[in-house]
């Protein structure tokens, strides 16, 4: 028989241990801690005294030694649910999901009653991606607890990572209905209503969130990752600053500051935070990629900060992993694809061989989901038609789809050509209707192994990208061979550096003699400007120039382009246009608030030093709609375009409007497209190669209204030259039948 001293230190630890489970109701951990560990003293074999102990470990996440008590109490009383359920909670947070599973399945054969067991195997089995399974455990424990507000939002987050958005969130609104203080599900509800870009209810859900735990560092952060995607980077940056304060040893929140800084074009700001994340973590590729590619700036604050950022870029290049068959595989990160040193190109310089370099390391990474791709069994498709995909996020009324992609899809010979339409989940509109007239077409998605396997398995003859570098998924595609022609056009005016693409589809009146030196892929130069345009009337719409702050009785001069287009060296045009011309107007667009700044700041800077006042000359306007800006363009006297990185769309906009244009005829393709369109129109005289001579021009035809009207005369008459020129497209089909016969 037990002693007397035993059964009253049993008794004993029973109340301490009601005390201490009274205390931890309360919150007061500490002492309830300390007097679960004395029940543990007075009477080691309690089974309830060894389960708390080992929630406790869990939650502290010292989980061997919860595994120790839990273990304890297994064996003194074998069998008991609560016990065996525990276990599996501790194993499923260690990651060990088979384990988890086994302890869940022998926790319910012993009691099939207990609702968190079944929402706790649910969570096993969506570690081992059983996910349909996991669902219907999710499902059981609901209808034993029908407002059970964790399972409602396991299985909401299951239907947001399956992109199933509308079920996400039906799922969530039930969590948080269920359990109003359940800041999780507010979380995830924020999460699914940024999915679908309903920014102002997933605002109040994240604020919900952190209103009930001040301390969530997971909500401010996607909090801030929904302020950023609706370009509300002030507030995005604030709530990642929150999250640091929370933890200041976070890389994910570096990370996070790093790219929002980058996407305002604050350059500075992004290397040191990427540093930072870096620093924390090493081994993090994506942020080393990252912080390689924020060397290069949007906009240059002076002429050495371009030289500047190049070194820096190459040098940063030389830690990629490149060409050691020694090195293991990289694991299949997509998010690594995704970069792209866009900006690279608006340097007017050779980018050949940094662009070869870092295209490498993405084919390189790119190996671990290529073997995913070739491991594909497809059925062979017999076909008498040449097979072509295209692939792009733009099948909408968009720059590229205008200048490139409408014209193929539209008047390839369908009786020699199939061709499929791969959309990388861009929006769609009433072009898509076109597109979807024209193609087989199909929304292919934004994931790159989804995206690749349906691409291979249309067994493509020709793959085609109308852009490569603007889209990050197409990008990410870009680095696999999918087909055995793989082509890029010139949507992103700069060679892609890339192994896997075979041609660059060019223009004879955009290239020179050596363009080829310039480019990775085998240059293509189709007849004239490479395209087919399809002409379109110019519709205007009423503006008010004096809102705008524009003189009406002084002369207009559209400076059209992005701020990343005006590079420092070619400042001295615009004071020397002005000093000449005494009193004009140069009219630039208003884009994002630092890259606008920085070119703001550097042009004062220029008419200072020629004692000149900017605020007489530079007007930065809103951006305007499309019928809007036809009618400023009508109303204006000249079109200055950029200089090192030219227009297309814009020039022809201006044309189309009976605007003149002045362009310098540059070494690369992208400082060659307004003379390209200038040359087809046989408007040589507008066409500068030098500073001098684009000064000289512009000025002259301010200064001489009669010149003006003679060219607005010619522009007029020679403006159907560029439009409906079915001659690149019939030389783009015969390279590709020569293609298809080379391969027989």
């Amino acid at each position: 028989m037990p002693s007397e001293k035993t059964l009253t230190e049993e008794a004993r630890a029973k109340q301490i241990l009601h005390n201490s489970f009274s205390l931890l109701q309360k919150g007061e951990l500490e002492k309830a801690d300390e007097l679960l560990n004395e029940a543990f003293r007075l009477d080691p074999s309690n089974v309830d005294v060894l389960n708390l102990l080992g929630i406790r470990h869990y939650q502290n996440q010292s989980f061997e030694k919860a595994l120790d008590f839990l273990n304890k109490a297994n064996l003194r009383v074998p069998h008991f649910a609560p016990t065996l359920g525990n276990i599996g909670l501790v194993q499923n947070a260690l990651g060990r999901y088979s384990e988890a599973l086994h302890f869940f399945d022998l926790s319910i054969s012993a009691d099939s009653r207990i609702a968190e067991t079944h929402n706790n195997r649910g969570n096993a089995l969506k570690g081992l991606t059983r996910k349909s399974e996991a669902l219907e455990a999710y499902a059981k424990a609901i209808s034993l607890r029908p407002n059970y507000a964790e399972a409602l939002n396991n299985q909401g987050v299951i239907f947001l990572e399956d992109e199933k958005f509308g079920k996400a969130i039906e799922f969530l609104e039930q969590a948080v209905h269920a359990n109003p203080q359940f800041s999780i599900g507010f979380n995830n509800l924020g999460n699914a209503l940024t999915q679908i870009e309903n920014y102002d209810v997933a605002f109040q859900c994240f604020e919900r969130a952190i209103q009930l735990n001040p301390n969530y560092l997971e909500a401010y952060l996607n909090f801030g990752n929904c302020l950023k995607k609706c370009k509300q980077f002030s507030g995005a940056i604030e709530c990642y600053q929150r999250a640091e304060q929370l933890d200041p040893n976070n890389p994910v929140t570096c990370n996070l500051l790093g790219e929002t800084y980058y996407e305002m074009g604050e350059s500075n700001s992004a290397k040191k935070n990427y540093s930072k994340s870096l620093a924390l973590d090493p081994e993090n590729l994506e942020v080393r990629v990252a912080l390689t590619i924020a060397q290069i700036p949007k906009v240059y604050s002076s002429q050495d900060e371009i030289k500047e950022s190049r070194n820096a870029f190459a040098q940063h290049l030389d830690f990629f992993p490149l060409g050691d068959d020694s090195l293991k595989p990289f694991k299949a990160d997509e998010k690594i694809l995704y970069r792209h040193p866009f900006y690279l190109a608006y340097q007017d310089l050779n980018n050949k061989p940094l662009l070869s370099q870092f295209g490498a390391f993405g084919i390189r990474h790119a190996q671990a989901i290529q073997h995913q791709v070739d491991s594909i069994q497809n059925c062979l498709i017999s076909s008498e038609k040449i097979r072509i995909g295209i692939v792009s996020n733009y099948f909408c009324n968009h720059p590229v789809w205008h200048a490139i992609t409408k014209g193929l899809v539209s008047h390839l010979n369908p009786g020699q050509f199939e061709v499929f339409l791969f959309n990388t989940n861009g929006a769609e509109d009433e072009e898509t209707s076109i597109a979807k007239l024209k193609g087989r077409y199909l929304n292919c998605g934004q994931s790159t192994i989804d995206a690749a396997r349906l691409i291979k398995s249309h067994e493509l003859d020709v793959l085609l990208y109308p852009e490569i570098g603007m889209d990050t998924a197409t990008r990410a595609l870009a680095c696999l061979r999918l087909a055995p022609t793989q082509m890029v056009a010139w949507g992103h005016p700069e060679t892609t550096g890339l192994s896997t693409i075979d041609y660059y589809l060019s223009a004879e009146l955009f290239e020179g003699e050596t363009s080829k030196l310039f480019y990775s892929e085998g240059l293509i130069k189709l007849p004239s400007l490479g395209t087919y345009i399809e002409s379109q009337s110019t519709k205007t719409a009423d503006i008010n120039l004096d809102q705008l702050g524009i003189d009406a009785n002084l002369p207009i001069l559209i400076c059209a382009g992005s701020p990343s287009k005006y590079n420092p060296k070619n400042d001295h045009v615009f004071t020397q246009i002005a000093k000449r011309l005494g009193r004009c107007q140069f009219i630039f667009f208003d884009f994002s608030e630092t890259l606008t700044s920085t070119l703001k700041e550097r042009l004062h800077t220029a008419f200072i030093k020629e004692s000149l006042h900017a605020e007489s000359f530079i007007h930065f306007i809103p951006f305007l709609q499309k019928e809007e800006f036809h009618s400023l363009m009508q109303q204006s006297h000249l079109y200055l375009d950029t200089i090192g990185f030219s227009g297309f769309n814009t020039a022809i906009q201006a044309l189309s409007c009976n605007l003149p244009i002045v362009t310098i005829e540059g070494d690369f393709m992208r400082g060659r497209l307004a003379s390209a369109i200038l040359r087809r129109m046989a408007l040589l005289d507008l066409i500068c190669h030098s500073d001098e001579e684009y000064i000289d021009r512009a000025v002259e035809l301010i200064q001489n209204p009669e010149i003006q009207k003679i060219y607005k005369k010619r522009i007029k008459e020679n403006l159907h030259r560029v439009f409906n020129n079915l001659e690149p497209i019939r030389s783009l089909e015969a390279f590709l039948i020569g293609q298809m016969r080379k391969q027989q």
